[in-house]
């Protein structure tokens, strides 16, 4: 009789376990940055959980904004935050936790009806939006898992719409990482949603959990959404294109190519823009640096082209930014001075770009990893940012110029600001859904047999005069 009454009284809590499922038991983590556009985007955000929750259920929410509750070096890749995390939760209340970006729409009631349909069942350990990859790709180290093509294939959270883990599961991920059971040994950081997915699922001898589709998690918004992600606003109006001083690093044996590619393009769209070289080429026009051409790296080119912009800008006030970009960079000039509308150029330091990081990966060398703005997609620097970098020193002429001056910006502590509008591949290296969450700005990598395609595709519409929206005149 004790032991039926034991069981029963057992079956009871569960029940009551399982069907009491409210806001004590999520924790909101919205991965954020500090620069001051994308951390008050975060900040509106927290308050709108706070202020949804408060109208549910009459209590304060769990609410982390990464940048300030957890300034911890590479947070941004997620696995640096789960050992803070489940230190503060362990014992709670807490069975899940979300993670957001601070551009993602949250609908509080929705979602936590979500998470407690996914805590009724046992097996259900993370959920999400999934993505997959077609083929192999460059930015995900052109790894494809024929092995799972059975299961759906390998898939990964669209960051952007969120995703939510069981603190279990970071919990067991922390355990296996102690024992050794999963690997930390990737030195880049690039997709931190895919190099999660690829860290849970392990290997053959030691797999993880799949990601749970759930219908909740959007791309788009609708009725029935509990996340998806907002599109990036413009801040009161685009910046002149004139305030930009593009400049395009380039060589003598890409003179009729690509450089021609660029005139073409969006070059005949802008009205200050120089091509730096190792000689010079009045028709482009092209200026030497006087240093010599390497096949990789370039970072004693890249460091003389910012020197020698910063100087030459001096005499142009009107100009406020420095946009640096390889030959094969391909941009929206348009939908650049609609972004940079949210950002501070001229005497602040701003660096803004695709953001990779170097170092997180890896157990020793975590807490030396930096980030770096990728030099393909281009980079957005604010003429007080440019002059910071061009004061950074190369260990070689030929070494990594955008890893050399993340290196240099995290010894001067200067603050680098990510993008997801800048990409460092062709738009066909990215799952569509999350290349599609916004107008990109830019792009890398011309197609080998159409090399005007990409520009005609996303950028040539809104860059014609018709079309324009940026201010001639200062």
């Amino acid at each position: 009789m004790y032991t039926r009454v034991k069981t029963l009284v057992l079956i009871l809590a569960y029940i009551e376990y399982v069907s009491s499922f409210d806001s004590r038991n999520v924790v909101f983590t919205i991965v954020s940055q500090q620069e001051p556009y994308h951390a008050s985007v975060a900040k509106r955000l927290k308050e709108n959980i706070e202020t949804q929750v408060w109208e549910l259920e009459e209590r304060q929410p769990k609410v982390h904004v990464t940048h300030e509750d957890f300034p911890i070096p590479g947070a941004w890749t997620i696995i640096p935050l789960l050992r803070p995390l489940v230190t503060k939760y362990n014992g709670s209340d807490v069975r899940w936790v979300v993670f957001v970006e601070s551009h993602t729409a949250v609908r509080c009631k929705r979602l936590i009806d979500a998470l407690a349909a996914a805590d009724r069942h046992k097996d259900t350990m993370w959920i999400g939006y999934p993505l997959r990859d077609d083929e192999p790709t460059i930015i995900h180290h052109f790894t494809f898992y024929e092995e799972l093509e059975e299961e759906g294939g390998f898939v990964y959270p669209n960051f952007a719409s969120g995703f939510a883990m069981r603190i279990q599961l970071m919990e067991q991920l922390l355990d296996q990482i102690e024992r050794g059971d999963r690997k930390l040994e990737a030195d880049f950081s690039i997709d931190p949603a895919f190099e999660l997915a690829q860290l849970i699922y392990g290997d053959k001898t030691n797999p993880g959990p799949l990601l749970t589709a759930d219908p909740s998690f959007c791309v788009v918004s609708a009725d029935n959404c509990a996340t998806y992600p907002r599109q990036f606003d413009i801040c009161g109006s685009p910046i002149p294109e004139s305030s930009i001083y593009f400049a395009v690093k380039t060589w003598s044996g890409f003179h009729s190519t690509r450089a021609k590619v660029v005139k073409k393009t969006w070059g005949k769209h802008v009205t200050n823009i120089m091509f730096y070289s190792d000689k010079d080429d009045p028709s482009l026009p092209a200026e030497a640096v006087g240093v010599p051409n390497t096949k990789t790296g370039h970072c004693l080119k890249t460091v003389t082209i910012l020197q020698r912009v910063v100087e030459r800008v001096r005499d142009l006030p009107h100009v406020k930014w420095i946009f640096l970009a390889d030959d094969d960079t391909i941009l929206g000039v348009q939908r650049l001075c609609e972004v940079l509308s949210c950002y501070r150029g001229g005497d602040d330091v701003t660096i803004l770009g695709e953001r990779y990081g170097y170092g997180y990966g890896k157990r020793e060398t975590a807490s030396k990893g930096y980030d770096y703005v990728t030099g393909g997609g281009g980079a957005a620097l604010s003429v007080a940012g440019a002059a910071a970098l061009g004061a950074c020193a190369c260990a070689d002429p030929a070494a990594p110029d955008d890893m050399t001056l993340g290196a240099c910006a995290r010894i001067l502590r200067l603050p680098l600001t990510h993008s997801p509008l800048f990409h460092q591949a062709r738009p066909r290296e990215y799952a569509r859904e999350a290349v599609a969450r916004d107008r990109p700005a830019t792009f890398h990598r011309h197609e080998p047999r159409d090399p005007l395609r990409v520009y005609v595709t996303w950028f040539q519409h809104h860059d014609l005069p018709a079309n324009r929206n940026w201010k001639d005149e200062l």
